[in-house]
């Protein structure tokens, strides 16, 4: 029979004990990013309390409601980074007591476009109007998981789209206002993408074929739009459609 090194064995129990105590900590550029981002919706709607956890006297923002850290590179480490921000739907508690939601104009998102190490951001159905600001998004290289979708976004996308962002897996843009030509580099070089939902928007033109190179897309979904012309045959290299 092999006995437990006593030493190790205490280390593990300590280490197991230690663990809840620790308070992960996100660099403070990345908390004041989000600082300034509550800020700036607080300054359209004084009465927003939805990120109240979020305040400059908390030690880390990885403690603050909708907010998602990486674990420490080793136990012995309390660094981490904001991997997720989960910001559907921030203004519910307002309609549910029938008060205004005002529109976001869409240059708010500026803050967050300083966290390089996020990879899930969700913003669903909070009323953010304006153009999409690729530019802004493109900082945003580690996104495996976008969703813009049930907002007021308007206007066509650019040329290059989404283009910089190759590890996304997930984009959802529904239910927006967003017109103009579905942007055949912008989609096409989205070569991980597994679920892209463009529907109910103002896309016309045709289907470009690049979105038919997509080959790990499983869910697509381009309904209710003012698209024209034919299906492309090439839609038939999508196997993995369901």
């Amino acid at each position: 029979m092999v006995m437990a090194n006593p030493s190790l064995l205490l280390q593990s129990i300590f280490i197991i004990f230690l663990l809840p105590c620790l308070s992960w900590s996100c660099p403070e550029y990345q908390k004041q990013a989000l600082l300034q981002f509550k800020s700036s919706i607080l300054a359209i709607n004084s009465s927003f309390h939805t990120l109240d956890s979020w305040n400059s006297s908390s030690s880390s923002c990885c403690l603050w409601d909708k907010v998602t850290c990486s674990s420490p590179s080793n136990l012995t480490s309390t660094s981490s980074v904001v991997i997720e921000l989960h910001l559907l739907d921030l203004f519910a508690q307002s309609m549910h007591s029938n008060l205004l939601v005002p529109l976001v104009p869409s240059n708010l998102l500026a803050p967050l476009f300083l966290i390089k190490s996020l990879r899930v951001l969700d913003l669903s159905w909070n009323s953010i109007n304006g153009r999409i600001s690729t530019l802004g998004f493109g900082n945003l290289s580690n996104l495996v998981h976008l969703d813009l979708s049930g907002n007021s976004i308007n206007g066509p996308i650019p040329a290059l789209g989404f283009g910089n962002l190759s590890n996304l897996v997930h984009l959802d843009l529904s239910v927006n206002s967003i017109n103009g030509q579905i942007p055949a580099l912008g989609f096409g070089n989205l070569s991980n993408l597994v679920h892209l939902d463009l529907s109910s928007n103002w896309f016309n033109g045709s289907i470009p074929l690049q979105l038919c190179q997509l080959k790990y897309l499983q869910f697509l979904d381009l309904s209710s739009n003012h698209l024209s012309g034919e299906l492309p045959k090439e839609i038939g290299n999508l196997t993995k459609l369901q």
